[in-house]
Formats: C-alpha cells, sequence, structure tokens
C-alpha cells in the first residue's frame, strides 16, 4: 500500500502504541499479516491519496477554528481587505513615484511660468482688471 509519508507515519505510531499496550496482539497482527500477503486488497478498503488536499488540511483546520468563533471571524471578514488595499496602495505609491525628476514629453524641462506683477497705474489704450488698477 503506497501512502504519503506522514500517514504512514501515523499507521506506524498508532501500530507502535497498540503493540504496547497488548504484547498478545503484535503475534495476531503478525499471523494477520501472513495469511493476507497473497491476496488482493478489496477496492472498499483502498486509500486515496490526495497529496494537495493532505497538505492544505492544517491551513483548512486553523481557518476553520478562527471562522468558527463569530467575533474572530468579523475581525477577519474587516482585517483581511484593509490589509489588502493598504499592500495594494503601497506597491502603487512605491511604484508611482520615480526618484528622478520626469522630463516633459519633447525631452526639455518644463518652460517657466510667467509671473504678471500687478501695476499700480492703468495705462489708457490696455483694458485691465479692476484689480490690478
Amino acid at each position: 500500500m503506497g501512502l504519503p509519508v506522514r500517514q504512514q507515519r501515523t499507521l506506524d505510531e498508532i501500530e507502535g502504541r497498540l503493540a504496547c499496550s497488548d504484547p498478545r496482539l503484535k503475534s495476531l497482527f503478525s499471523i494477520f499479516s501472513r495469511l493476507t500477503s497473497g491476496e488482493v486488497m478489496p477496492w472498499f478498503e483502498n486509500v486515496r491519496v490526495r497529496p494537495i488536499a493532505d497538505r492544505l488540511l492544517p491551513t483548512r483546520r486553523w481557518f476553520n477554528r478562527i471562522a468558527g468563533r463569530p467575533a474572530k471571524r468579523m475581525r477577519l471578514v474587516l482585517l483581511l481587505p484593509a490589509a489588502l488595499s493598504a499592500i495594494a496602495c503601497a506597491v502603487l505609491i512605491a511604484f508611482g513615484f520615480p526618484s528622478t525628476p520626469r522630463l516633459s514629453h519633447a525631452g526639455r524641462p518644463p518652460a517657466r511660468e510667467l509671473v504678471v506683477k500687478p501695476t499700480r497705474v492703468c495705462r489708457i489704450g490696455l483694458l485691465r482688471a479692476p484689480t490690478f488698477c
């Protein structure tokens, strides 16, 4: 029978505990093994090997243990999306702002701003807003 290592180890531990608890049981196991060594195992006794499901079992148990409590479930429901959105924002900020200044589209620095200084005297012929006079 080809079982995963973890399941085989568990079966060996069970066998060792049973052999220590009853010495006569070990001899019965050996007799049973000799009698059934040449027979084909029945289809209903075959154990399906599920390596992915067996590896995810501790994670599933942990999640079920936490999700079974209403307060922790609510905390998980509220904090998990908040944590994921915070991580997404941090990544966007980190990659959105380069360390060097960007140049304009033409490859030159942006033009200087035109600064208009208000004058105290209005000139004739020019239309200006009353705030500049």
